[in-house]
């Protein structure tokens, strides 16, 4: 019985070298053939098909590889907004200016310029000066030699109907070309600049409302064509500040402006009242 097991084990460790040997045969090669077997390249997938290649490592989902940045912003970031802006010098406001008794707390004005370098007496010509006046702005702006020199506010006649003066007591201050016929000192309004209202064009136009009947009567006549327009100084300040017209039909200013206008425009002056 022994004998018979054996050869069994004989037979089985016999037919188990024979397996091996039939499915993997011993090459012998030559050091040529080995040399060139080294040169030869072998891909990723020959080394993995020829089990020489590692296993790759275990997936670990604890470790973190990759970081999605996420989609971008629309705006940059500012680099510059964490820096410290450098502080910088506040810049000296311009020094009052006075030009001839001017008053003025702006950088002087062409027209004011122009007047500071005038050395003859060409500022004394009433061509030298103009003046425009504004009803609804309530603006009154003298230019000199064509160029800007102030401007003032101003305030008119109280009527409530716009337009020019028409007739004697309609509380309208009349819109045209005029000019400067006398300078006067005033008790109520400290100077008084008259305008020579009417001229020939007031005149006609109230002589054809007069003769159409659209004139007024007093005491059964038509009420006159009016006078004694100008320019002068306010009793009523807080009126002027205010911009509220007040006047009969006069031009109104601050006291301190009418002085400075009675000082430097010349009788002949232009004065066009717009509306």
């Amino acid at each position: 019985m022994g004998r018979i097991v054996g050869s069994i084990a004989a037979a089985l460790v016999a037919a188990t070298l024979a397996a091996i040997c039939a499915a993997e045969p011993v090459r012998a090669e030559s050091p040529a053939a080995a040399i060139a077997l080294q040169d030869t390249p072998i891909t990723a997938s020959d080394a993995e098909k020829a089990g020489t290649q590692p296993p790759p490592p275990p997936y670990d989902p604890t470790v973190v590889k990759y970081v999605d940045p996420g989609m971008p912003t629309a705006t940059p970031p500012d680099p510059w907004a964490t820096l410290t802006p450098t502080p910088t010098a506040t810049p000296t406001p311009p020094a009052q200016v006075k030009i001839d008794g001017v008053r003025t707390d702006r950088v002087p004005t062409p027209g004011q310029l122009l007047f500071k370098a005038t050395r003859d007496i060409t500022f004394m010509d009433p061509l030298s000066w103009s003046v425009n006046i504004f009803k609804k702005r309530h603006q009154l702006v003298v230019y000199y030699k064509g160029r800007m020199f102030k401007n003032y506010r101003a305030v008119f006649g109280r009527s409530f109907e716009p337009g020019t003066k028409l007739w004697e007591g309609d509380r309208r201050t009349p819109e045209g070309v005029y000019t400067i016929v006398e300078k006067h000192p005033s008790r109520r309004w400290d100077w008084f600049l008259t305008l020579n209202y009417p001229n020939l064009i007031d005149r006609r136009r109230y002589e054809e409302l007069r003769d159409g009947g659209a004139v007024p009567n007093q005491d059964g006549h038509p009420v006159g064509v009016g006078g004694r327009i100008g320019i002068h100084g306010s009793d009523e300040p807080e009126l002027n500040r205010g911009n509220i017209n007040w006047t009969t039909g006069c031009i109104s200013v601050d006291d301190e402006d009418v002085e400075e206008l009675k000082r430097l425009l010349p009788t002949g002056t232009i004065v066009i009242i717009k509306p």
